[in-house]
């Protein structure tokens, strides 16, 4: 359970005019939109199980908010609260096209055909999504795509975290040891290793990706500890 201050994120969504609006959970379970409520990382999927938290708006625009949010406020991941605007400078009423547009691709395409499947796309070949990097949109991809689970052997999308991928480099892993810099066919050998490995294991590709986080942070812990002599 990650907790979320609602009323920072819907002040701002309401201020933007993004047609979203985040719902999480009080302390006893009842959903709510105000004060500091909690987010499972089941809730991101909201639009895909009938018993998980939602909101007005969006459907594509809900499911990428509640994740930055849980990413925000998740207290094992690096990330930063920043508020992200994905309108584009466009004539009114078209604002949101492009995201929504993008979105959408990847929400109903077979995710390894997502770059051809999107309308546009950058470089590196991730769908272009103004204000979306590559780690929102993995988790995005995540939470579309987590139906996907049934299947047997099937690679899913997983997170791009910062802190896995260092721990990936620091055991022989020869790839850019920068999260925010991964080309799409980086991501996806990314997510074929974090499989291979879950399958060996006879885990879910999800606690590889999450011991490799933690590995990293006990890591670094350590380094801190033995040089400063504090915790």
């Amino acid at each position: 359970m990650t907790p979320v201050d609602l009323d920072w994120w819907n002040r701002r969504l309401q201020r933007h005019a993004i047609p979203a609006r985040i719902v999480g959970r009080d302390a006893d379970g009842a959903p709510t939109d105000h004060g500091v409520g909690y987010l499972r990382r089941a809730d991101l999927t909201a639009d895909l199980h009938t018993d998980a938290v939602t909101g007005p708006g969006s459907p594509e625009l809900g499911v990428l908010y509640r994740a930055a949010a849980w990413l925000s406020g998740h207290p094992h991941r690096d990330r930063r609260r920043t508020f992200f605007d994905v309108r584009t400078a466009v004539p009114p009423g078209h604002e949101f096209d492009v995201v929504t547009t993008a979105l959408a691709a990847c929400r109903h395409t077979p995710w390894q055909a997502i770059p051809d499947a999107a309308p546009r796309r950058r470089w590196s070949g991730w769908p272009h999504t103004p204000g979306a990097g590559p780690t929102l949109l993995s988790l995005y991809c995540w939470a579309t795509h987590h139906t996907d689970t049934a299947a047997h052997g099937v690679v899913r999308p997983q997170l791009l975290d910062q802190h896995a991928v260092a721990s990936l480099i620091h055991l022989g892993w020869t790839e850019d040891p920068v999260a925010a810099r991964f080309t799409w066919a980086r991501y996806t050998r990314y997510c074929h290793l974090l499989h291979t490995w879950a399958a060996q294991a006879g885990v879910r590709a999800e606690l590889i990706e999450m011991w490799l986080s933690t590995r990293w942070r006990e890591r670094t812990a350590q380094h801190h500890h033995a040089r400063t002599g504090r915790p």
